[in-house]
This record gives structure tokens, C-alpha cells and sequence, in this order.
């Protein structure tokens, strides 16, 4: 990314617009010498060594065909429940906001890597035991930039992608250097398939001690709701009604919605770490600042930050004219962007200023078509939304995700 191109805009930016992104970081990396060892200097004050775990929910795709909405996002919240309290229980902080079926936790230097990975043991046996669905977990020690709430490096790109896409359900990777760390009655396997990963060795942990006297209590995690649904999601999964909850739920929530859903893609080579990571945050402001500062697409925004953004309109061909239109302003300011749009019945919460956070499979399929079948440049459209749009044009693409096939148009 040719940094000086993006850094003109950010004298447009407001706090507001940026989210908790430092911006007084990303003024000091425009405004003097963009080499290695300053940005490391400038990288410093955030930097966080540690163990970080991160984990996905297997076969999510799949789920929300087979179930009702409100059943998979219930169901979703539970694993998240228990490792919330089984990572605070033991001295770990949950990082940034657990949307979809994600987390993210990270323990510093006190707390040792056998007693987080039989504390994720144990959570992990619980939820296997006690829920229908399995997680996937990855256990990473490395050094971490805590910026706006969110992890960035290197070292947080291995631990989310091995996570999201390569521990299988209930199972527990961790890099050398946790298991270099751990004694004798820690058990690995080595994942040959996946070593070395990003530099990294990676292997399956098969036993551990026990962590079964843990009795963790605190369950509510960051979740991304308002306050009233979220305990009506916790009620759902215990009321002696729950038909009439849901639709209670429903009648306040639901809708049809066509999902615009963007992702940055990042340069080919980029840098996880130093330069690259500070031209990276610049680029995920600029994409928020390009979505915000188009009147047609501002009040339709649900969720914007961290080179990602979501939006939702009533019409398929207004969510393609603003799909557009953003793609033309992401060009001319070079921005490689994924587009994805799909419909669906959403759950979509706002507050006074308009669309505040959103949920449904719509979402999950944009994402999909965007960032795991898309093209930075081009608009992927699901099929039920192109048959609404006679002449878009494009080609066909079909991918297959947890074995749900998606198929649409690329524009």
C-alpha cells in the first residue's frame, strides 16, 4: 500500500469516525521517516508479550441451514460463556468485542502456559460434554500490539488463523513455544500438515492434568447486543415458553435485510509486523472513513471497524448501487477491497443514530463470499440476491464452505 496516497484523508477523520484506532499513532507514522526500527519505536507503547487463545466454532455454515436463528446464535453463545469464565478464572483478559462465534484471550507473563492449556482443557471437555457443537482452540505465545481494543502483528495472525482455520472440533493446537514450556504430562501430537506455520512449529494437544477443580462463575463475555437482547437470549435457552420468547424476540428484532459486507484485503507481501502493521491500520481507517463519508451508505452501516464493514439495506438494487459506488472510492484511493452481498431474515439492533450491530446468516454468507471466494476489486453476489438484478452481469463463482456450497455472481 503507498502510504503516503492514504494519509491525506485522515486530516478528515474524526474520533468518532475512527473508533478507538490511535490516531496520534498513525499522525507520527505520516508525518516522519516510514523505516523499520521507527516503527518499532512508535509500535512500542502497545506492545503486549504473552499467551494468547483464540477460538472458532466448527461447522457455523451449516448450522445456520439446519436451525433457526435465534437457536444457532443461542447455541453459539454457550461455548463462549464457559470459556469466558474459565479464562478470567485464571487471570486471562477476553480482547475486544466476541462476535459471531469467536473469541480471543490473552495472559501475560504470570500466568503459566500448563495452567492455561488445562484450564482450555477442561473448558474444552465441558463444552464436548455439554453442548451439541465443538471449538476449535489455539494456543500461541508471542508478542502482540493491543490497538483499539483489538490484537495485531504477526504473532496475532498465526493464532487467529490456526484457529479459525485449521483446529478441528474440540481440538487444542499450541506452537512450540507453549509446548516447550509445559512438563512431561502434557501429551502432543505434531500437526506435520501444518509445521512450520508462519515460521511456527504447531502441534495437537491429546492430555493434559486436570483442571477440573476450577468452578469458573463469570460467564457474561463482551458480547456485541444490546443489554435486553442478550438476556433474553439468555433466557431463551431455559424458558419454559421459548416459542413465545422467540417471537417476542423476533417481533422487536427481525427483518429481511440485504447484507453489503466489505473486507480489506491486505497487500501481496505485506508485513505482518512494523511498517506493514502501521500501513495496515491506516488503510482499515481510511476504508472506515471512505464508508462513513458516503451519503448513501451512512445510515446503512451496522458495523465498521478493523478493515471491515457491514451494511444493511432494504432493497437488493440500492445495496448494489452503494456496493458500487464504494467500490469506485476504494479504487481511486487504493484500497483492495473483498465485497460480498447476500440476503436474508437478520436480527438488527439500532440505537438514535441508526443501525448499531447486526446478525444472521446473511452475514456469515457475505463474509464467506467476500473474503474466502472474493477477489480484491470485484463484488461477489450471492444467487438470491442476483436473481433480483437481471442485468448485473459477471461471471459465476461457487465455493464450498463446512459443506455448504455458496454459489452467485462476480462482478
Amino acid at each position: 500500500m503507498a502510504t503516503p496516497r492514504i494519509i491525506p484523508a485522515l486530516a478528515d477523520l474524526t474520533q468518532d469516525i475512527a473508533g478507538p484506532v490511535p490516531l496520534e499513532l498513525l499522525y507520527a507514522w505520516a508525518a516522519g521517516d516510514q523505516h523499520a526500527a521507527r516503527a518499532e519505536s512508535l509500535l512500542e507503547p502497545f506492545r503486549v508479550d504473552g499467551i494468547v487463545v483464540s477460538s472458532d466454532t466448527t461447522g457455523l455454515s451449516r448450522l445456520t441451514k439446519e436451525r433457526d436463528l435465534l437457536e444457532v446464535l443461542a447455541l453459539i453463545s454457550e461455548p463462549k460463556q464457559i470459556l469466558h469464565a474459565f479464562a478470567v478464572e485464571i487471570g486471562g483478559r477476553p480482547i475486544g468485542t466476541w462476535v459471531a462465534d469467536n473469541t480471543q484471550a490473552c495472559y501475560p507473563r504470570t500466568v503459566e502456559a500448563p495452567a492455561i492449556l488445562s484450564a482450555m482443557f477442561e473448558a474444552g471437555r465441558r463444552v464436548t460434554c455439554e453442548l451439541t457443537i465443538g471449538v476449535g482452540m489455539c494456543v500461541h505465545e508471542g508478542t502482540f500490539y493491543d490497538l483499539g481494543g483489538g490484537l495485531y502483528g504477526l504473532d496475532a495472525h498465526i493464532v487467529e488463523k490456526l484457529a479459525e482455520h485449521h483446529a478441528g472440533p474440540g481440538e487444542i493446537l499450541a506452537t512450540g513455544a507453549v509446548k516447550g514450556r509445559c512438563p512431561a504430562e502434557f501429551v502432543f501430537d505434531p500437526r506435520d500438515d501444518l509445521s512450520p506455520f508462519e515460521g511456527v512449529s504447531v502441534f495437537s494437544l491429546r492430555r493434559a492434568p486436570s483442571a477440573g477443580q476450577l468452578d469458573p462463575q463469570n460467564r457474561r463475555y463482551p458480547h456485541p447486543y444490546p443489554a435486553d437482547f442478550y438476556e433474553s437470549l439468555l433466557a431463551f435457552k431455559r424458558s419454559d415458553a421459548p416459542d413465545r420468547l422467540r417471537q417476542q424476540i423476533y417481533d422487536r428484532y427481525l427483518q429481511r435485510s440485504v447484507v453489503v459486507f466489505l473486507a480489506r484485503a491486505r497487500e501481496p507481501g505485506a508485513s505482518w509486523n512494523g511498517p506493514g502493521l502501521l500501513d495496515d491500520l491506516v488503510a482499515n481507517v481510511l476504508l472506515d472513513s471512505l464508508v462513513a463519508g458516503l451519503d448513501s451508505a451512512r445510515d446503512h452501516v451496522a458495523g465498521l471497524g478493523g478493515g471491515i464493514g457491514i451494511l444493511a439495506f432494504d432493497e437488493a438494487g440500492e445495496a448494489y448501487d452503494v456496493a458500487q459506488a464504494l467500490r469506485k472510492r476504494f479504487n481511486a484511493n487504493g484500497l483492495r477491497v473483498k465485497i460480498g452481498i447476500a440476503s436474508g431474515p437478520v436480527l438488527l439492533f439500532t440505537n438514535r443514530r441508526g443501525p448499531s450491530g447486526i446478525t444472521g446468516t446473511p452475514v456469515n454468507v457475505a463474509s464467506k463470499i467476500s473474503e474466502d471466494a472474493g477477489v480484491a476489486g470485484q463484488i461477489h453476489v450471492a444467487a438470491d440476491v442476483a436473481a433480483q438484478l437481471p442485468d448485473i452481469g459477471g461471471g459465476p463463482f461457487e465455493i464450498t464452505v463446512g459443506g455448504v456450497v455458496l454459489h452467485g455472481v462476480r462482478v
